[in-house]
């Protein structure tokens, strides 16, 4: 057994900091809904869900640059080369920041596209293209965020990745209360708090990131060594592959939004609010496989097939566990919660009846989730791909079978077939995994 052989004490101290950290991330999207929600105004709330789904498109695509990151950097580590997980660094980061501003830059043409593909009202459109509009300027920000974030994990400095996210999400908070509130800027007012937490968590994590390398080792790096050809096509082709799986998946997102959209607002207004509590508990149980993700890429840094097995077992465990409890949580409380967050009526009773449906996406979801994480670390970015794909044209098969004959009922029921099936695809690819990691 290896030295450097996990406990489960060991991945509870790397996991609790991501889940506040991951904790903290969707609650930029909930506080954004939530305040808009508070306005009494489910065309507003509609089109804030309109937005953030067009929005999704272009930041949750380029979400691989996290994990991309995130496993060549544990890798890295994993084979003693510390200096080199720097390097991935310095690519992802200017990566990053080259893909924000070419989505920048060509913000107006991607946004007509994306709202083609949308079925919301014409007023619901018309609040989402406000929103829209000021989320863009923060596009190149929150992208190389995802860098700085992936180096932090894979390097198993959880807790910076905690304070970055604690101030992104206190300034968003902040800035939407005093914007939308305060000055009654509605779906601009929300979007504007967010492009601008998100500059300033940018500022403080290269910050972060900058004091730790100069304590470790202050090394002057060349252009030849962080453009070096075939590591940086090594990053590309990682890239390429997680960025098809991730505009799967956004397109399956983007689908359920716009599914419940053909209801009406009122449905829309629901599910969007419930997508909510789905998003927050990603994220909570995405912190047992982040800490898959790092404990992964070490084993495999290493060739040890008997420190990835228990990597996978013990956060593996502790995210089954967690799972129940989100379930529960949601079933229990959300009936509490809702009518906090919503004052439309025909909105409320909307997200209520599906309360049971929400509970089940965590306790189902969790072996996508888990596997993401096992097989990001392994960086075995074309079976996520292919996962990604066979599972989408499952999902968007059973949507269209059974949304027009049950409602919203089908629709959430195929969203739940939509999890099912992610895991199913990369169980099968597991064996593969093992393989590759024993033979380096």
């Amino acid at each position: 057994m290896s030295e450097l052989a996990l406990s489960r004490r060991q991945v509870w101290s790397k996991s609790w900091p991501l889940i506040f950290a991951n904790g903290l991330v969707p609650l930029v999207g909930v506080v954004d809904t939530a305040v808009i929600g508070l306005s009494g105004n489910s065309t507003q709330l509609a089109g804030v869900a309109l937005g953030s789904a067009v929005f999704a498109i272009f930041i949750w695509s380029t979400y691989p640059l996290r994990q991309s990151t995130t496993g060549l950097v544990a890798q890295a580590i994993g084979a003693g080369n510390v200096f080199e997980s720097h390097l991935v660094l310095l690519r992802s980061i200017l990566l990053g920041l080259c893909i924000g501003a070419l989505v920048f830059l060509f913000k107006q043409p991607l946004s007509d596209l994306a709202f083609e593909l949308l079925s919301g009202s014409d007023n619901a459109e018309k609040s989402g293209r406000q929103y829209v509009a000021w989320r863009f300027f923060g596009t190149p920000a929150a992208i190389a965020l995802f860098a700085v974030t992936g180096w932090m994990i894979g390097a198993g400095m959880a807790r910076l990745a905690m304070l970055v996210q604690l101030v992104l999400a206190g300034t968003n908070a902040a800035l939407d209360v005093w914007f939308v509130i305060g000055l009654g800027w509605g779906p601009s007012g929300v979007a504007a708090g967010t492009s601008i937490a998100e500059w300033l968590a940018l500022a403080l994590g290269v910050w972060l990131v900058l004091r730790h390398v100069r304590r470790t080792e202050l090394v002057a790096f060349r252009m030849d060594q962080v453009f070096h050809l075939s590591a940086f096509l090594q990053l590309l082709a990682v890239n390429r592959d997680l960025f098809i799986r991730s505009l799967s998946m956004v397109f399956g997102f983007t689908w359920f939004i716009n599914s419940g959209a053909r209801q009406g607002d009122a449905i829309l207004a629901g599910n969007q609010i419930l997508l909510q509590f789905i998003t927050v508990w990603a994220f909570v149980l995405d912190a047992f496989a982040f800490t898959a993700e790092a404990e992964t890429g070490r084993a495999k840094g290493r060739n040890s097939v008997a420190d990835l097995m228990r990597a996978v077992r013990f956060t593996s465990e502790f995210a089954v566990a967690a799972a129940l409890i989100c379930g529960g949580i949601t079933f229990v409380f959300a009936p509490m919660i809702l009518p906090v967050m919503i004052r439309d009526p025909a909105a409320l009773q909307a997200a209520l009846e599906f309360v049971p449906w929400c509970a089940m996406v965590p306790v189902i979801g969790v072996v996508a989730w888990q596997l993401d994480g096992i097989f990001v670390g392994a960086t075995r970015s074309q079976a996520m791909r292919n996962s990604a794909i066979v599972s989408l044209l499952i999902y968007l098969a059973a949507d269209f079978l059974l949304a027009p004959i049950f409602g919203n009922t089908g629709v959430w029921a195929a969203f739940l077939l939509y999890y099912l099936a992610r895991g199913a695809t990369l169980s099968l690819a597991w064996p593969a995994l093992k393989r590759a990691v024993q033979s380096g």
